[in-house]
């Protein structure tokens, strides 16, 4: 059976001396790992729509027990990304969020159009990095059945912006009252940043990338959204840790 499709390559594993199994964030299909015969020389046919980072129009042979790339057209590549380990970090981080949260089958235009547009807003410097991650968390999670109570406080629907805890566990805003009342562990969100994090997971998709946050906001909204990440994942995210190294150094 073939497919036709496009997709961003995510992830890449050498196979001996020539052959790579990659792995595809499709449009249709889900996250797809598939084998790319002859691949790791420049001269094949499907050496640069294979590359990490590429996002591509595939013809993909679909056996019982496996996926086989036949042909390959390269749309965009991102590859300024590489140039800054920064940046590649961030992207990298996006990817295994993507391999923990989406699985084979599902419709993934969505997070497809997220991920292609955050490496584009990295790569190009539109938007600061810590910006970016904190969009692509809680968008992805949002997308991923994991999407916040964000609108009022979730006990009494108080709307008081300078009185707002997020609580992770509980995946809801609490008012200060409210939140005294409860036995779990919260961010007291300035409303700039109650702003911010609203706007990453209520905004229309073409205006998500609009808006701007002052340092010390950025710095709670991303210690917020990563806390959230690891309440819904649970367990450790390496790329995040190595993420955090570089761009602090």
């Amino acid at each position: 059976m073939q497919i036709c499709t496009d997709g961003l390559i995510i992830a890449q594993m050498d196979i001996g001396d020539c052959d790579k199994l990659v792995t595809v964030l499709t449009r249709k299909f889900g996250v797809i790992r598939a084998f790319v015969k002859g691949a790791k020389n420049i001269r094949n046919k499907n050496f640069a729509g294979t590359q990490i980072f590429c996002y591509s129009d595939f013809n993909i042979y679909k056996g019982r027990n496996k996926y086989i790339i036949n042909e390959s057209s390269i749309k965009k590549s991102f590859w300024k990304l590489r140039s800054n380990i920064e940046k590649l970090a961030l992207a990298q981080y996006f990817c295994e969020l993507i391999l923990n949260l989406v699985g084979e089958s599902n419709n993934t235009e969505s997070i497809l159009r997220l991920m292609l547009n955050s490496l584009y807003y990295i790569s190009e410097d539109k938007l600061s990095n810590p910006t970016i991650k904190s969009i692509f968390e809680m968008r992805i999670l949002a997308i991923s059945g994991y999407m916040p109570d964000l609108v009022v406080c979730n006990k009494c629907s108080s709307f008081k912006n300078n009185d707002m805890y997020f609580v992770p566990s509980m995946a809801c805003l609490l008012c200060h009252k409210c939140y005294k009342k409860v036995d779990a562990t919260g961010f007291k969100l300035k409303p700039a940043v109650l702003f911010a994090i609203r706007h990453t997971v209520y905004s229309e998709f073409n205006k998500m990338f609009c808006f701007e946050i002052l340092n010390d906001s950025q710095k709670e909204l991303s210690n917020i959204t990563e806390a959230y990440i690891q309440h819904c994942i649970e367990r450790s995210i390496k790329t995040l840790d190595f993420y955090k190294q570089v761009a602090i150094s």
